[in-house]
């Protein structure tokens, strides 16, 4: 099979899924990884548990294709997300670092923000103000330096406000008590911004 024979059944089995619904939340996790049991989810998942009306979709779970100057995917899982991050008043990504970057999943995620800064700019719009949070594990005792700023600076672009990360190395158990402190920063941000809005 030609490459582009590969590529138009790739995006074929993208398309003959079934959307997939995202439920509305106050605090939404976006988790990108390879690994669904993984270091970084077993993070996530720990920072996530103690935390009301909150969710963690799995990018793995939908059905999202690459970005397109032509806007072709309109009918993927994306636009339905980004609706659920435009309602939600906290937003918190969760990647591994591969290779010094982000996940793939996540990439191509972040890629399709691109969506949101022209045919769906009303969308885009929506999401400032919101906090953005990140959690993310790796090989390495500290993330590389190239790791936090797509995040930190995808948030100032949209107007949002930055809240920092939770880094763990992925060679070593879930740091319970660095979850909970995190998950209190994030639960912090909510009352923050309902006080901000009263």
């Amino acid at each position: 099979m030609s490459d582009g024979g590969e590529l138009a059944e790739v995006l074929r089995r993208i398309f003959e899924r079934p959307r997939s619904e995202v439920a509305p939340s106050e605090i939404l996790g976006v988790l990108g990884t390879s690994n669904n049991d993984g270091n970084t989810a077993a993070l996530a998942r720990a920072v996530f548990a103690p935390l009301p009306n909150a969710a963690l979709v799995n990018l793995n779970d939908l059905a999202i294709a690459p970005y397109d100057y032509l806007n072709r995917h309109d009918n993927d899982d994306f636009l339905p997300l980004a609706e659920k991050l435009a309602a939600a008043k906290t937003i918190v990504f969760a990647s591994p670092v591969y290779w010094y970057a982000m996940s793939a999943q996540m990439k191509l995620f972040f890629d399709r923000l691109t969506d949101l800064t022209g045919a769906h700019k009303q969308l885009g719009k929506a999401l400032a103000g919101k906090s953005v949070f990140l959690i993310a594990t790796g090989g390495s005792p500290l993330p590389p330096a190239s790791f936090e700023p797509p995040f930190s600076e995808t948030a100032r672009y949209f107007s949002m406000r930055w809240g920092g990360m939770l880094y763990q190395p992925g060679d070593k158990p879930v740091d319970a008590g660095a979850a909970k402190d995190f998950s209190n920063r994030i639960a912090g941000g909510i009352r923050e911004a309902s006080v901000r809005a009263a």
